[in-house]
C-alpha cells in the first residue's frame, strides 16, 4: 500500500510543475573553443527566447528548495548555470543577464583563480557578481579528472574529499561564508563512489547529462542541458527546455563508470500515465531501438562497441497531448581496467 501511495505521489509531482530544466554554459565568446562556446549575440538571442516564450528564469537556490520540499515551481521554470569561471562570463554574459534581470549560478575552480590565470575571473569580479545576486559554487580546486585513472580506494577518497574541501574553503574565505554546498563535476564525470562521497559530505551534485531536475532526481547527479556549441540552436534548445523529466527510478540505474564497451541501460519508470507508448532513443545522437520488457520498463544498448571516454544514451517519449516530450539521459564513462590500477 505504501508503495502504491508513493507511485501516486510521484505521478502527481511529475505532471505538476515540480521540476526545473537547468542549462549549462561555459564560454560566451567568439574567440574560445567552439565546442563549449556561444557567441554573445546568440546568447542574447537565448535570453530573448526565454522571455518571448514565457519561461521563468528562476534562482537555482529557490528551485532546489522547492524541489526538496515538494513545492510547485512556476510553469516552464529554467535555471542558468556556468561552469569553470572564465573571464568572458564577466565581460559578455553578465551584462546581458543583468539587462534581462535573470539570476544565474557560476561554478568555479579555485586554483586557476588563485594562480591569476589571464582567461579566468578574479576574486574581485566574483565578489561583485555575488553582491548582485549571482550564486557562486564549487567546481573543484584544480578541475582535474576525479574518477579516471585512479583506483577508487581510501587514498582516492581522501584526495578527492580534500580537493572539494579546499575549493569550498577558498570560496567561503573570499565570499564571506556565503557559498552553498553544491558541487559541479569537472567534465560532468562522476561515479557511485564519488556520489556517495558527496552525499556523505552533504553536498548536492550537478552533472552534464541532459534532462530536467525533479524531486525524484539523484541529488548527487542532477542533470543539466548543454546550451552552447552544437547545442546552441534556438529551435532544438526550445524543445529541450519545454520537456519534462521522464520519471525513471534513478536508484536502480547502473554506475556511470563502466568497463563495458556496450553498456546496457535498464530503466524502470515510476509511472507511464502521460507518456505515449513510442519511445525514441539515441546513442551519442544516433537513433537506436530500445526494447520494452514491460510497459513500465525499457532497455537500451549500443549496437557497436563504444570508445573509451564519455557517452550518453538519450530517450524521449511524447506527452499524450503531444505538446512536449518526456526526457531522460544516461551518461557513461567507459574506461579500461588498467586505468583503475
Amino acid at each position: 500500500m505504501k508503495y502504491l501511495l508513493l507511485l501516486l505521489s510521484l505521478s502527481s509531482m511529475v505532471w505538476s510543475s515540480d521540476y526545473v530544466n537547468i542549462l549549462v554554459y561555459h564560454h560566451v565568446s567568439e574567440n574560445t573553443p567552439a565546442s563549449t562556446s556561444i557567441s554573445p549575440e546568440r546568447f542574447k538571442a537565448h535570453l530573448q527566447l526565454f522571455k518571448d516564450e514565457g519561461f521563468t528564469v528562476i534562482d537555482l537556490n529557490e528551485a532546489i528548495k522547492a524541489l526538496q520540499n515538494h513545492e510547485t515551481l512556476p510553469d516552464h521554470s529554467i535555471a542558468i548555470t556556468f561552469d569553470d569561471g572564465y573571464h568572458d562570463i564577466y565581460e559578455n554574459a553578465y551584462p546581458l543577464l543583468k539587462e534581462f534581470d535573470y539570476p544565474f549560478t557560476l561554478f568555479v575552480a579555485t586554483d586557476p583563480i588563485d594562480d591569476h590565470y589571464s582567461d579566468m575571473l578574479n576574486w574581485d569580479q566574483l565578489r561583485e557578481m555575488q553582491n548582485n545576486g549571482v550564486i557562486i559554487a564549487n567546481h573543484s580546486a584544480d578541475h582535474d579528472y576525479l574518477v579516471r585513472h585512479r583506483k577508487h580506494d581510501s587514498a582516492w577518497q581522501q584526495a578527492t574529499q580534500a580537493n572539494i574541501i579546499k575549493a569550498q574553503q577558498r570560496l567561503n574565505a573570499e565570499l564571506d561564508n556565503n557559498v552553498p554546498n553544491w558541487f559541479a563535476y569537472p567534465y560532468g564525470e562522476f561515479s557511485e563512489g564519488l556520489t556517495t562521497l558527496l552525499k556523505d559530505m552533504n553536498f548536492i551534485g550537478f552533472a552534464q547529462h541532459s534532462g530536467g531536475a525533479w524531486s525524484g532526481s539523484n541529488w548527487q547527479a542532477l542533470p543539466r542541458f548543454a546550451a552552447a556549441g552544437i547545442y546552441a540552436n534556438p529551435k532544438t534548445l526550445l524543445t529541450k527546455i519545454k520537456s519534462h523529466p521522464m520519471p525513471v527510478n534513478e536508484s536502480l540505474l547502473a554506475d556511470m563508470l563502466t568497463s563495458e564497451s556496450q553498456p546496457i541501460l535498464n530503466a524502470s519508470l515510476l509511472t507511464t500515465e502521460d507518456q505515449s507508448k513510442a519511445l525514441n532513443c539515441f546513442v551519442n545522437g544516433g537513433w537506436t531501438e530500445p526494447s520494452r520488457p514491460a510497459p513500465d520498463e525499457f532497455q537500451l544498448q549500443s549496437n557497436e562497441p563504444l570508445a573509451q571516454g564519455r557517452h550518453r544514451y538519450n530517450c524521449t517519449a511524447k506527452s499524450l497531448s503531444g505538446d512536449y516530450y518526456y526526457w531522460f539521459s544516461k551518461p557513461w564513462l567507459i574506461y579500461s581496467i588498467t586505468d583503475q590500477r
